[in-house]
């Protein structure tokens, strides 16, 4: 190293005799003494490492590949040219001016959804075949340094509040795009964060267990992180959400109102629809290459049965029309909790006070043909305490593989019980639950394939089976009682992300 560096020396030396010219006359300019031109190159050096450390910078920002060689090494081969610093600086500031600090992503669905039940006395046949696609686009913006604005815009109906798909339907009509998300992050930590708006549940893991992966609520969120001092169990968050379902705006109720018939009385207000979601996970590592998490939350939900009365077809203009402005054709269509009545629009569960527990252990990596497959078992159970009777639900998850680029694969297997009073019908999963969301078992395999960095080929299959038949007795009526057929669903789509 030290040759080099000499020889690059002398090489400057020699250059930077060249260029400085000679004395037109002896007696008119005196001779450049050589301390002066090693102090030349010395000032020049250090020019020419501040200029490369100013590009890197800008390269790193603008994600542009590094391919200058540092100061003083040899070239062995051609190099792809690379912009000067004045280049990227415009370039960035061209970027950074056009967009405002606005970040852009999104994704893409396109999907098959095949549905079929045989009919019989039980239950009627069920055959439903169609194309369907789904659209989202995020838009970001750092306000300033602890302020964060998100939006998301995206394709749904608007009588189902737990899917963001289109049917390949409607003739050659326009399907709406809406606001999924919108909301301020304020985060005046890194371990501390409070979210106002329209949000994705705090809790949620898009394992299609305690929320539909499309479910968003109107609330508020808070998240504070804390330091443990053991390496089992590194850190535990607290979380916790309030969300507000609705605004009946009824200071004194008629006797012609819809919230009648969810019990309300006559002469009285009628009070918000609301949710509160506290909670805490426990995380904490298990080895070099194996994790843990735990978690318990608790789901207390107030006036349950203004949700129940969103699915009747008097009711959906009190509790959604008065809030979207606009009067939906049909009710909201999640249905499968037990109510009192054939369709009716009162929980047979007094309440829905929902505790769950989940543990979930996960190996970052296991070798298989040279690869590495990320690996975990997940676990979750609940009871809704306000509830006397079948009330529980459960499901228990083993993944393998991950995708992030072209070739891997992931594999999955679950198995889930959702009795019908167990947890809120319009906001779990509708892809698990084919239907009717509660009072079904089911087995749920899935298989995903990397086609490129940004392209899934995703596999979903689901078999299920309704858990209960009605009870006129104890007032327990479900959409879909036991001893229907099996309902069969399979969904295939081309998942792209940019």
């Amino acid at each position: 190293m030290g040759g080099l560096r000499m020889k690059t020396d002398l090489l400057v030396v020699v250059a930077f005799a060249l260029l400085v010219p000679g004395p037109v006359e002896a007696t008119e300019e005196k001779p450049v003494s050589m301390e002066a031109v090693m102090e030349e190159i010395s000032a020049l050096r250090t020019l020419i490492a501040e200029q490369q450390r100013q590009i890197e910078r800008l390269q790193n920002a603008l994600n542009i590949p590094a391919v200058v060689p540092a100061v003083g090494s040899p070239v062995a081969q051609a190099q792809t040219p690379v912009p000067s610093a004045e280049d990227v600086s415009k370039r960035l500031e061209s970027v950074a001016g056009g967009l405002a600090g606005f970040k852009f992503s999104g994704d893409f669905r396109l999907r098959a959804d095949v549905q079929a039940r045989t009919g019989n006395n039980i239950a009627g046949p069920l055959q439903n075949i169609r194309g369907r696609y789904r659209l989202r686009l995020n838009v970001d913006k750092d306000i300033d340094p602890k302020f964060r604005f998100h939006i998301q815009l995206s394709t749904a109906p608007y009588n189902n509040q737990i899917t963001n798909d289109q049917d390949f339907a409607g003739m050659a009509a326009k399907h709406p795009f809406s606001i999924a998300e919108g909301y301020v992050d304020y985060h005046p930590t890194a371990k501390v964060s409070l979210r106002g708006g329209r949000l994705e549940e705090v809790f949620a893991d898009n394992m299609r267990f305690l929320w539909d992966d499309d479910v968003r609520f109107n609330g508020f969120q808070q998240t504070a992180s804390v330091a443990l001092g053991s390496k089992a169990l590194k850190t535990i968050e607290f979380r916790s959400a309030e969300y507000f379902l609705s605004n009946p705006n009824v200071p004194i109720l008629a006797s012609s109102s819809p919230f009648v018939l969810s019990g309300y009385p006559i002469g009285k207000k009628v009070r918000d629809a609301n949710l509160f979601h506290p909670g805490l996970i426990l995380a904490g590592d298990l080895g070099m290459r194996w994790t843990h998490q735990a978690t318990a939350d608790i789901q207390l939900y107030r006036n349950p049965n203004q949700i129940v009365l969103a699915t009747n077809p008097a009711g959906v203009a009190v509790v959604i029309g008065n809030t979207i402005g606009m009067t939906l054709s049909g009710p909201i269509s999640t249905v499968g909790n037990a109510t009192t009545t054939p369709g009716g629009t009162i929980y047979t569960a007094s309440h829905y006070q929902v505790g769950r527990i989940a543990y979930r252990l996960t190996n970052s990596g296991i070798k298989i043909g040279g690869k590495e497959m990320p690996f975990f078992v997940d676990f979750q159970a609940l009871r809704n305490v306000g509830a006397g009777r079948l009330r529980d639900a459960m499901m228990a998850s083993a993944n393998l593989g991950q995708v992030r680029q072209f070739g891997n694969v992931r594999f999955l297997y679950q198995y889930a019980i959702k009795d019908a009073n167990s947890i809120i019908a319009q906001f779990t999963d509708d892809d698990l639950g084919t239907g009717a969301t509660t009072n079904i078992a089911v087995h749920a395999l899935r298989f995903d394939l990397g086609l490129t960095r940004a392209l899934q080929w995703q596999n979903l299959f689901f078999i299920q089976n309704a858990r209960r038949a009605n009870d006129p007795a104890v007032q327990f009526f479900v959409p879909v009682q036991r001893g229907a057929n099996t309902t069969y669903r399979y969904l295939g789509q081309l998942a792209f992300t940019f």
